[in-house]
């Protein structure tokens, strides 16, 4: 179940802009890597210890094949993909390693996650998500 509630924004660009009213995700926070290994642990049959391990090393492989310019694929998830941030120059001649201005990483989910997005339901909750401070007035219901 995805969590949301209603914000009032002003929107500078497009046909119509002003003030308007948007859905946002009402957030539950943050899981620590330690909620996570309990959580795991807990949906199967392998120790904490073993799963720490796992996640260490399943990090650690991530950003070594990204930062090697490596795609990763996770079957469940989608692919980690990497990408330079570099300035457009008029001849190849021009471009050099002082073009790049840094290196990216790009998550796309795959089409079973996609699915599994598309497949969740909303509901309405209030207090608005935290993080965004607002004046209460500012908050409306559906």
């Amino acid at each position: 179940m995805m969590n949301w509630t209603s914000i009032k924004k002003k929107i500078a660009v497009g046909t119509n802009p002003g003030e308007k009213f948007v859905a946002v995700i009402s957030r539950n926070g943050i899981m620590s890597e330690e909620q996570l290994i309990e959580r795991i642990a807990g949906a199967s049959s392998l120790a904490e210890n073993d799963i720490l391990s796992a996640l260490r090393a399943l990090q650690m492989v991530i950003t070594e094949e990204t930062m090697n310019g490596t795609t990763v694929q996770l079957d469940q998830l989608g692919n980690f993909t990497p990408y330079l941030k570099a300035k457009a120059m008029d001849t190849a001649e021009e471009v050099d390693a002082s073009t790049i201005r840094g290196i990216k990483v790009n998550f796309k989910p795959n089409v079973r996650f996609k699915n599994k997005l598309k497949a969740a339901y909303y509901e309405y909750r209030n207090p608005m998500p935290k993080g965004l401070v607002l004046p209460a007035e500012e908050v409306v219901a559906p």
